[in-house]
């Protein structure tokens, strides 16, 4: 696979996992109701820490994805795809397909599944 479909897939996947991740945990804690009952604060800590193990799980196939593209590319390609391109895939797209609290966890492991190849061409 061409190395800029595999920086861009997995950088992508990593920032939605990520981005999706503290959406989540900022609604746990914020003591979001369901059915109009109270969450108790066990749960609410609970599912903000599951939450918060899938979004650092996130940032560091995020940190490997950059890694990669500064390996692979010109230096103002990874930046403008960090602080452009994986934000706008993430809110103009990716939030379309999924809620946050169902969408952090298939992203962050889509994450790690497009950072297979890159880590292969590591090894190799």
């Amino acid at each position: 696979m061409e190395p800029i479909y595999l920086f861009t897939l997995a950088g992508a996947f990593s920032m939605a996992g990520a981005l999706a991740s503290r959406q989540v945990m900022q609604d746990a804690l914020a003591g979001d109701k369901s059915d109009g009952e109270s969450v108790p604060e066990a749960q609410q800590e609970s599912v903000a820490k599951r939450y918060l193990l899938a979004g650092n799980l996130a940032v560091i196939a995020l940190i490997m994805a950059m890694v990669y593209g500064w390996q692979e590319f010109v230096w103002w390609i990874p930046a403008a795809f960090l602080l452009v391109t994986f934000p706008a895939i993430y809110y103009v797209f990716l939030t379309r397909f999924l809620t946050a609290k169902g969408g952090a966890l298939l992203y962050t492991v889509g994450a790690w599944a497009t950072l297979v190849p890159i880590i292969g061409a590591w090894l190799g």
